[in-house]
């Protein structure tokens, strides 16, 4: 009975220590949003490797503190890999430019993408081997499914999910990834971690972590030290650099010099590496893989398959930037597409993110409106507008040109206005809920044209003919057409 009662009362005080950590944790995320500025920001850290840049927004900014987010941007050159890796948090990708091949890996799930002999009909060569050797392929191979990404798709990759990325075009391959450090799935702290699989690369969060962060790792690595008989790498390495060299190549089976590739010793080319003579891999046509992903994940859905199943057969990405995905349209004005759980239902639950990609054209309007239940950190892909951005006391806490590279957060219930420049102006938003959703303050289906005349006369003081106006002068719903006036002018 004693030993009962002691048992409960230690998990009684566990359980409600427990919560006193999720609250002060959740304190702490709120009283991040205190904003009383926001700015444009730029990346503040730029890695520069054998194929390709890693440029990195400093997450330690108050306003991507905020929203729980870490951004980077990759540029990968032709035939560069961006070496295999995982997150300890989920991730949002955008493909601004460019195309190429995404890989994930997650155990259990099957090489289902497989080449035997040579000339095999399916069968892709990436590079210029294929037309060297005259059609004919590499001999027997098998992974598990590789996706071929394009300009305008949103790529999802969920916690602790190995993936590397491939450019097998001729131009650059550009994306940018929104990183959700605040989500559930992070057990470990509000700071990025990328755990390398390959090379020894730089860690790109490394240098903006907090200083008292930092001091720790380090006394902690100083132990190891004298533990484990030698120095551990700090500024950049794999996971396997971590393990013994000799049971390392006993778990592999391989010999102690293949092991020493593996761990990335004397491996100085970066994280976005060179693949000579390029990537041979195994891909159907992109058309045939969306509508044979699309129908088999429809297939799994209606039918409640195994839950190993339908993790390696959901689908993964979809384009938002083409013309016919667009979900808001104006002439003159310009057009909206995006995603959320309903359009793609991994971010349903499991990684909780969701995206609209705008163009506006010259002079355009993006009216008046906020997110109701999300943060919005908006990317600029090309052009320029001048953002407004107030808070709920009426204060404007931004009043600038936002240009191509930077990024900007909006506060979840910050009301946003925006007019593009003489070039026209796109972004991407990556929304921090799967389900984000706005509310116009001008326009069609605005909060203003919800509300009554009379009401509105008596809201603002102002007579009934005026308040028509406020209600109904502004036919469109989220663009307005631009007057093609200079933004100077």
């Amino acid at each position: 009975m004693g030993k009962s009662l002691c048992l409960s009362l230690c998990f009684l005080v566990l359980f409600h220590g427990c919560i006193c950590i999720a609250q002060q944790q959740q304190e702490r995320q709120q009283n991040k949003c205190r904003i009383s500025r926001l700015s444009a920001q730029e990346p503040s850290n730029r890695i520069q490797s054998e194929a390709g840049v890693t440029e990195i927004y400093d997450h330690n900014n108050q306003q991507l503190q905020c929203a729980g987010v870490a951004v980077v941007r990759y540029i990968i050159k032709p035939r560069g890999l961006l070496l295999p890796s995982y997150l300890n948090a989920p991730q949002l990708m955008y493909f601004i430019q460019g195309r190429g091949l995404q890989g994930i890996m997650i155990s259990g799930c099957p090489e289902t993408f497989q080449s035997f002999q040579e000339s095999q009909q399916g069968v892709q060569q990436v590079g210029e081997q294929e037309e060297q050797q005259g059609g004919h392929q590499f001999s027997g191979d098998q992974h598990q499914k590789i996706r071929e990404v394009q300009e305008g798709d949103v790529f999802v990759v969920s916690t602790g999910v190995g993936h590397f990325i491939y450019n097998n075009g001729n131009n650059r391959l550009i994306l940018v990834s929104v990183i959700d450090i605040s989500n559930d799935a992070n057990q470990l702290d509000f700071q990025p971690r990328r755990f390398y699989l390959a090379g020894s690369p730089q860690n790109e969060f490394q240098q903006q972590r907090s200083e008292d962060a930092q001091q720790q790792e380090q006394g902690q690595e100083q132990e190891q030290e004298g533990s484990q008989g030698g120095p551990q790498e700090s500024s950049g390495s794999n996971v396997f650099i971590g393990f013994n060299a000799e049971r390392l190549a006993e778990a592999f089976n391989v010999d102690a010099q293949l092991i020493r590739k593996l761990q990335g010793q004397n491996d100085s080319r970066g994280n976005i590496v060179r693949v000579e003579g390029g990537l041979q891999a195994v891909f159907p046509q992109r058309g045939q893989e969306e509508q044979g992903s699309e129908q088999q994940e429809d297939r799994l859905h209606a039918h409640g398959n195994g839950f190993e199943e339908i993790i390696c057969s959901l689908r993964l990405k979809q384009n938002i930037g083409e013309p016919r995905r667009a979900d808001v349209y104006t002439p003159l004005g310009g057009r909206i597409g995006g995603i959320t759980s309903f359009d793609l239902p991994i971010l349903k639950g499991i990684v909780k993110l969701s995206a609209r990609r705008a163009f506006l054209y010259k002079g355009a309007m993006l009216l008046p409106h906020y997110d109701m239940n999300a943060h919005s950190i908006i990317y600029a892909i090309r052009g320029s507008a001048k953002f407004q951005i107030v808070q709920n006391q009426g204060r404007t806490v931004f009043n600038d040109v936002v240009t191509a590279g930077r990024v900007i957060v909006v506060p979840q219930n910050f009301a946003l206005m925006m007019k593009a420049g003489d070039s026209g102006f796109e972004f991407v938003a990556i929304k921090t809920d799967e389900n984000g959703m706005i509310n116009t303050l001008a326009g069609d289906l605005s909060l203003i044209r919800a509300m009554p005349v009379k009401a509105i006369a008596s809201a603002y003081q102002i007579s009934e003919e005026q308040a028509k106006e406020l209600k109904f002068n502004r036919m469109e719903a989220s663009i307005a057409p631009g007057r093609f006036r200079s933004e100077s002018a």
